[in-house]
């Protein structure tokens, strides 16, 4: 695919009108052919609104300081004065912090500035193609060498009118990609992969995005404010034939729709475990075999090995369709063991009807609440039954090549349920659903990190409850659905806000860091209280050390006024006496060893001893 950044001169002239027109409208409105709905919700169930289109600008630029809804609102990093009617913010503060502004009208705070998509709360759920799609543009890592960069795992799809829909920050995807419009035949409510957290996100959410035939970022809920919307690319008409459902918060800026119920539960099918006669390993005996408990892989056993980023496959797992099952559509699964499965880039390979599609699969995220089993729908498949059809694991991945060698990829069971046994072609109606344990209340966290408070202290609060109620007002914080400050390429929801901390899991280690506060502070306030430490490692270093230096570079001599009556106790004990007397006898002629100070020279070492550190953590307590 090609990306096309706007014009130079016409970044000029919108930049001039933008400046003419107080900064609120970028050029002159221009008229848009009404556009016929045909947009059906992305997901099962209900989610939440998470963040919203800027119609002031979808492009990620924060210098004109404000958000406009499509209902017209206008929300302002400074506080307009006088202030508009409704709520005022919390503290006065209209900015939250990182492109969140206060909304007057609905009383919270509004994400975000710049933003040319739709979030919505979805964590690990299946996603749907919302309307039926002629081709696959592109199926996979946004940038398999930068796993936190932009939409991470992604999915675009062309439609038969022109327009174009994203799906960022998947954590699988079940869609293979295409050269040219007609490659694909993809209906509406297609599962088209998982929804996650790679790439530049902050939490679990799907990142929906839809451009126009001219490429063009638009708000698919239309315009319903007065006038033009500032964003002259966008059409006024809504999209959607039916809207998503959205009540898993009340207070949003689009409206909601009936939700689109969730299948039930897929029939076991087919299962082909790494035990099974129609598992093999190319070379044989390539993978290493772990045992397990039998509820954290199948069977109690799994396979794993380390994944290389470059070359071809060096070791394979096959697991075959078995013979007489019919030919005929069949839903594909994979299981992900609980265990040992770091993979971030897992590659499988469907050979089947005499071609071969790859998907790509974030191991590292299942199991999970949403896919508590590990069975991970990666699509489905014609298979004619008839040649050697197979799905195929290698150890090639798209792993960073800095992590790999720290990782595991992990090989288990697959299951081929059929769908149309004996229908010749794929059928277009809907696939069963891959995570039939998903509940309509999205797990999606709206504090899943960094509570953000003005002085922006990322303390996580990261409580991953499954409800969808959003942080208070008064203790702002990063939703999960962020799309953070895209890269330059513009035809993508751009990214690199170093600002915004893209996955929880690395938010949680400043929790860590008062360990690390805590170890210097009691090094040394703890110095002179350690004379009990000292008493224990004078032990192995001859009392005689201490009787006969009474110099006042030592501290602890005040100190041991009360060890000097225990020196009989340790006369007694010659054998450590001799310890370190055995090369100089035991003559009296000692004292030159005082005049060494190798003993002196390590008692300020005992200071920053690890033993005496960890005295900090005993004496808290909790």
């Amino acid at each position: 695919m090609s990306w096309r950044p706007l014009p130079t001169t016409l970044f000029f002239f919108a930049l001039a009108g933008a400046l003419a027109l107080g900064g609120w409208q970028m050029v002159a409105a221009r008229p848009n052919p009404s556009v016929t709905p045909f947009l059906y919700p992305p997901y099962y169930g209900r989610s939440s609104e998470e963040s919203i289109f800027d119609h002031s600008s979808p492009n990620y630029t924060l210098t004109d300081n404000k958000i406009v809804t499509y209902a017209g609102e206008v929300l302002n990093k400074n506080c307009p004065v006088p202030a508009p009617p409704g709520t005022p913010p919390p503290s006065g503060i209209c900015d939250q912090g990182f492109g969140s502004y206060w909304s007057y009208r609905l009383g919270i705070y509004l994400w975000y500035n710049g933003h040319d998509g739709i979030d919505y709360g979805l964590s690990y759920r299946p996603l749907l193609a919302a309307a039926d799609a002629d081709q696959v543009v592109y199926a996979g890592w946004y940038n398999p060498q930068d796993h936190g960069s932009n939409l991470g795992i992604f999915v675009r799809l062309r439609h038969p009118n022109g327009y174009q829909t994203w799906y960022g920050h998947m954590s699988a995807v079940a869609v293979q990609s295409c050269p040219t419009p007609g490659c694909a035949s993809i209906p509406r409510g297609e599962i088209i992969g998982i929804s996650g957290s790679t790439g530049n996100s902050s939490g679990p959410h799907l990142h929906f995005r839809v451009t126009n035939p001219q490429n063009r970022a638009v708000d698919p809920y239309g315009w319903v404010g007065e006038g033009d919307s500032p964003w002259t690319h966008n059409q006024r008409e809504s999209l959607w034939v039916q809207y998503p459902d959205i009540s898993g918060y009340p207070r949003n800026v689009y409206p909601g729709g009936n939700p689109l119920p969730t299948p039930t539960a897929p029939p076991t099918g087919i299962l082909v475990d790494d035990l099974d006669s129609r598992f093999d390993q190319i070379p044989e005996n390539c993978w290493n075999v772990v045992n397990t408990s039998a509820a954290n892989s199948q069977n109690g056993r799994m396979l794993t090995t380390r994944p290389i980023t470059e070359g071809s496959d060096t070791c394979r797992a096959r697991w075959k369709l078995p013979p007489g099952t019919g030919a005929g559509l069949y839903a594909v699964y994979v299981r992900i063991p609980a265990v040992r499965a770091t993979s971030r880039g897992a590659l499988y390979t469907i050979v089947h009807n005499g071609r071969t599609d790859t998907i790509v699969l974030n191991q590292a995220v299942f199991p999970n609440l949403n896919v508590p089993d590990g069975w991970v729908y990666i699509g489905k498949y014609y298979f004619d039954n008839a040649s050697l059809e197979y799905v195929q694991l290698g150890n090639r991945t798209q792993d960073m090549s800095g992590d790999a060698a720290g990782l595991e990829l992990a090989a288990d069971a697959v299951r081929f349920v059929p769908l149309a046994p004996g229908t010749p072609l794929p059928s277009n109606t809907p696939t069963i659903s891959p995570t039939p344990t998903v509940s309509l209340t999205p797990t999606i966290t709206r504090t899943p990190t960094i509570t953000r408070t003005p002085t922006v202290t990322r303390t996580p609060s990261v409580t991953p409850s499954p409800s969808n109620t959003r942080t208070p007002t008064n203790t702002p914080s990063i939703r999960p659905s962020d799309t953070r400050w895209p890269s330059l390429t513009p035809s993508i929801t751009n990214t690199p806000r170093p600002s915004d901390t893209r996955v929880p899991t690395r938010t949680f280690t400043p929790s860590r860091t008062p360990t690390a506060s805590r170890t210097p502070t009691v090094t040394r306030t703890f110095t002179p209280s350690r004379t009990p430490t000292v008493t224990r490692t004078f032990t192995p270093s001859s009392t005689p050390t201490f009787t006969r230096t009474p110099t006042p570079t030592r501290t602890l001599t005040p100190s041991r006024t009360s060890t000097f009556t225990r020196t009989p106790t340790f006369t007694r004990t010659p054998t450590p006496t001799r310890t370190l007397t055995r090369t100089r006898g035991p003559s009296p002629t000692r004292t030159p060893t005082f005049t060494r100070t190798p003993t002196r020279t390590r008692m300020p070492s005992l200071t920053p001893r690890p033993t005496d550190t960890r005295w900090p953590t005993r004496t808290p307590g909790p």
